[in-house]
């Protein structure tokens, strides 16, 4: 008897470890937001509130070089959340993550949080629709709220709506 292989037995299935990326030219030409997660390596509260002012100015620094429009973010205690958009064919999305997370790890480590990292990678999605740009505001400024550690996102010191996409 000739066994049948399932579908998923014939095909190369990619790996799931790592998110998948967007070919750089993707992020250089969609203009719409892109809300990106990017969390820290050791888990537990490492982020707020020891590194969270130093978070929020290399984010700050980063985004003008880069040329990146910065929406919103929220910076929780294990993980940061972001809504910005590219405005320059001559920015690189992963150079800004890349040395956003590289300035963000020598400053931690120079502040004595010697074993801070990030995960190896991060995870990013576009704005499909203009419907999709309010809920993704939304979801990252009532993080705190729904993990409890505040009422209001107003309340939560690491947080903020710069701009409306």
């Amino acid at each position: 008897m000739n066994a049948v292989k399932p579908a998923r037995a014939m095909c190369k299935l990619p790996s799931r470890k790592h998110p998948f990326r967007l070919p750089e030219e993707v992020y250089k030409t969609h203009r719409s937001p892109i809300f990106v997660t990017i969390v820290a390596k050791s888990g537990g509260s490492v982020l707020v509130p020891d590194l969270a002012p130093m978070i929020v100015r290399v984010l700050h620094e980063r985004t003008v070089r880069f040329k990146l429009s910065l929406h919103a973010y929220c910076i929780m205690p294990d993980h940061i959340h972001v809504v910005c958009s590219m405005h320059s064919e001559q920015s690189s999305f992963g150079s800004f993550v890349a040395t956003f997370k590289s300035e963000v790890s020598r400053q931690a480590h120079g502040l004595g949080h010697a074993d801070f990292a990030w995960q190896r990678s991060y995870w990013d999605r576009h704005a499909r629709e203009e419907e999709d740009v309010p809920a993704m505001v939304e979801y990252v400024l009532d993080n705190p709220v729904r993990e409890g550690l505040c009422e209001r996102w107003e309340d939560w010191p690491w947080s903020a709506l710069l701009s409306c996409p």
